[in-house]
């Protein structure tokens, strides 16, 4: 809430010029009063009379200024301009009436000076004569100004009413609006000008207030709402001034209960400003019965709570229409003030409603220690742990006090849960433990507390994080360091594969990467993605030209590399097995001519073998023959004996002959023991022929 006012030019304050900042001997003159002098001098160069100065300033001007009404009348005489203006557009008439000169006044106005004239700021003298206490500077310039002229507007679209009741000027409020001063126009800002009488801390604002009330006491002017939705009676309390409301709400068409655009009524501002005999007031003048709440469904007693304001609501309490009731959130006053360490509140609102829930949750599942908790407010954790709240209360999450103490990093708040019993091994619903956002958070002084305290520093989350790869993730090197102290592993890898130094690498944190290098992170931990990064394959993506230089230097390798390597490695390991392969077919080719040959040589022996049996039965069967020719010429047996003698000795011939394996007779075989047989008795026909 702006007090807005035009800005007056450096002469308005000055009392007297000093001759350092005169422009010449003519403006000492004026400002001395020196009648001699400053007729002598207009006398011998007439044009001096209207002579400037560095501020654009005549010796009419300064003689306003100094109050020299007889130089200034020379000056007329002598035909100085009266309409004449310096740089910031003010003529001698603004002067005389910033300063409330009624003497200099009459003789400027009987000089017809323009009393429409407006400066840079588009003021006229009548906005300048509200600065005067005395009115009758205004009034004089009344009697000039014609009809409709009175609600001339300036820069900011306000009248001389506005700045009348900005000054809290009564009679001059009176004297505007006898002379038909429209009460109703809004300025730059929507405000009338029973916004601006309001606006007083002095309680002296009521009488202005009443003048313009009185001229108009209608509702739409007590209720009228500047551009941003705030009524006469916000501004009234927003200053403190009970006088004013007072006034104000004594009339019945007053609204105590009308919104701003931010739907906050007066008494929201009440509670919040901590102005508890206002707060009874408007309490009393509310005839609705009910108590209004804000767009976020926050009602006077939660803007009281947050702000410790322990009066302000033992008054809200101690009204029968006032209960604490939850805003849009969940959230009831009380929470609002152990989130705001409002401890007075705390204790007031205990005493008086003995059976309040003090671990009541919101919509989320957040208690009143939720909410201290992750503010920080020590004292206020405390009190609520000595008035019964619960230290491992659940949220939606399965985030306790404890974890959001760890996350804002609240040391000495850990500190007080924990000796309040707090478990510091717990869990919320994705794996994370109090370590987890402690190292989120880069808390190294907490990390270490919770380790103490038994939580492991390699412990992972649902995904496979681990705090230290929280750290990394926001380049806290403090945090980092101290986990690694106390074990923490650089080489686990998440659930895709990433280490901390993937994360390092991702953001571009040379200092974590070194740290962990020095920690022995192994550089060449590829993903379990399909794209297989490694950590400078993240420095390579993230174009951090220092960090890829560095681990580039200790050894590092991006997946193409890596793959490179392994095609290389894979084409040495082929090429051995192919030669190897080569090898082994040229040795089992050798291995089998060897046998081929040795099988050659055994048949060849073998056949050598049957061909000198064949021979010795063939002479073996020869010798029969001749024997059996004997006998038979011995013996003379017959041609049929014989005949068989020799069929007996062909099958066993044919015997010792089919000694191997495969001993079928093919057909050439057959054939030729039919020819031998068919041989063998045409030789015995001969034989017996011959016998």
């Amino acid at each position: 809430n702006e007090w807005k006012g035009n800005c007056l030019d450096s002469a308005s304050a000055t009392t007297g010029p000093g001759p350092a900042s005169l422009g010449s001997q003519v403006h000492a003159a004026a400002v001395n009063g020196d009648r001699s002098a400053l007729v002598k001098l207009i006398t011998a160069e007439p044009s001096l009379r209207d002579r400037e100065d560095q501020f654009g300033r005549t010796p009419l001007m300064y003689c306003v200024l100094a109050d020299r009404l007889d130089c200034a009348e020379i000056l007329l005489k002598a035909g100085a301009s009266v309409n004449k203006t310096d740089h910031s557009q003010r003529t001698a008439l603004h002067l005389a009436a910033q300063k409330g000169n009624v003497r200099f006044l009459k003789l400027l106005l009987s000089r017809r000076a323009n009393w429409l004239q407006k400066d840079l700021e588009e003021m006229t003298p009548l906005h300048l004569a509200t600065r005067h206490p005395s009115p009758k500077a205004l009034a004089l310039l009344l009697k000039h100004i014609g009809p409709g002229e009175v609600d001339t507007q300036d820069k900011n679209k306000q009248t001389a009413l506005h700045w009348s009741a900005f000054y809290n000027r009564p009679e001059h409020v009176r004297l505007l609006i006898k002379h038909d001063s429209n009460i109703g126009i809004p300025d730059s800002e929507g405000k009338i000008p029973l916004h601006w009488a309001a606006h007083s801390q002095e309680p002296s604002a009521t009488q202005t207030v009443r003048c313009i009330l009185e001229a108009a006491p209608t509702e739409s002017l007590l209720n009228w709402q500047d551009y941003e939705g705030r009524t006469p009676l916000h501004f009234a309390v927003a200053d403190g001034n009970e006088a004013v409301v007072e006034v104000l709400t004594s009339y019945e068409g007053c609204n105590v209960t009308a919104y701003d655009n931010l739907f906050r009524t007066p008494l929201h501002w009440a509670a919040l400003l901590g102005h508890a005999k206002i707060v009874h007031l408007l309490l009393e003048r509310n005839t609705s019965g009910t108590i209004p709440s804000d767009s976020q469904g926050a009602t006077p007693l939660h803007y009281g709570a947050q702000s410790n304001n322990a009066e302000t609501v033992g008054v809200f309490l101690s009204h029968p229409s006032v209960k604490d009731e939850p805003d849009l959130e969940g959230r009831t006053a009380f929470m609002w003030a152990a989130g705001k360490g409002s401890d007075d509140v705390i204790r007031t609102m205990l005493a008086l409603t003995p059976h309040i829930d003090i671990n009541m949750a919101d919509k989320y599942g957040g208690t009143a220690l939720h909410a201290a908790s992750l503010s920080g407010h020590v004292s206020t954790v405390k009190l609520l742990l000595e008035k019964g709240a619960m230290v491992d209360s659940l949220d939606v999450m399965k985030h306790t006090p404890l974890f959001r103490a760890c996350e804002m990093g609240h040391r000495d708040v850990i500190l007080t849960l924990i000796k309040g019993s707090a478990h510091v091994d717990l869990v919320d619903v994705d794996g994370h433990t109090a370590l987890h956002w402690a190292a989120l958070g880069g808390n190294a002084e907490v990390c270490q507390i919770l380790m103490e305290n038994g939580i492991s520093p390699n412990v992972q989350d649902q995904a496979g994080r681990t705090p230290l790869q929280c750290a990394a993730y926001g380049g806290y090197i403090t945090c980092m360091a101290v986990l690694m102290e106390n074990n923490a592993d650089p080489n686990i890898q998440d659930k895709e594969g990433r280490t901390a130094l993937h994360w390092s690498c991702n953001n571009g944190y040379l200092d974590a990467v070194k740290l962990l290098l020095g920690y022995n992170a192994f550089p060449n931990h590829m993903e379990h993605t399909e794209e297989r990064y490694t950590p400078l394959d993240y420095a390579l993506l993230g174009g951090h030209s220092e960090v890829t230089q560095f681990m580039l230097e200790h050894g590092a390798l991006s997946i193409a590399a890596i793959q490179d390597i392994a095609a290389a490695s894979i084409q040495a390991v082929y090429k051995g097995y192919t030669v190897r392969k080569a090898f082994r077919e040229r040795k089992q080719l050798l291995m089998r001519h060897e046998q081929l040959r040795k099988d050659a040589a055994k048949k060849r022996e073998e056949e050598q073998r049957r061909r000198e049996a064949v021979q010795q039965v063939s002479v073996s069967a020869a010798e029969k023959r001749k024997v059996s020719l004997a006998r038979a010429e011995q013996e003379k047996l017959p041609l049929v004996n014989i005949m068989e003698d020799l069929s007996m000795n062909d099958s066993v011939v044919e015997t010792k002959k089919s000694s191997k394996p495969e001993r079928t007779k093919s057909k050439e075989e057959r054939h030729k023991g039919t020819n031998m047989q068919r041989s063998l008795k045409l030789l015995c026909c001969s034989l017996q022929f011959e016998l």
